[in-house]
């Protein structure tokens, strides 16, 4: 029988894909699709995570839309940026 603990770690490296996202911007690591509709997980560039919806603001940007692989913002000054979820 398997150690849970050893196990556990295991799957941990297994499932991290080493520098799929950069750090030092705002990134998208997670779409889902909820009870209440799409909602998306961002990671800020000093590492806070929101759970956003569409309509919803975080760090400074509107979600204007998510999709299956990636959310739409809209910035202050009404520039869309779409960011992609990492490849694996």
């Amino acid at each position: 029988m398997s150690n849970d603990t050893t196990t556990s770690a295991l799957a941990g490296v297994k499932a991290t894909v080493p520098e799929a996202l950069d750090l030092n911007t705002l990134a998208v690591i997670g779409v889902m699709d909820a009870h209440d509709g799409m909602a998306a997980l961002l990671r800020s560039s000093n590492g806070q995570i929101a759970r956003v919806s569409v309509g919803d603001e975080a760090f400074g940007v509107q979600i204007t839309a998510i999709g299956d692989t990636q959310v739409l913002l809209t910035n202050r000054w009404g520039r869309t940026q779409s960011l992609a979820l990492p490849s694996s």
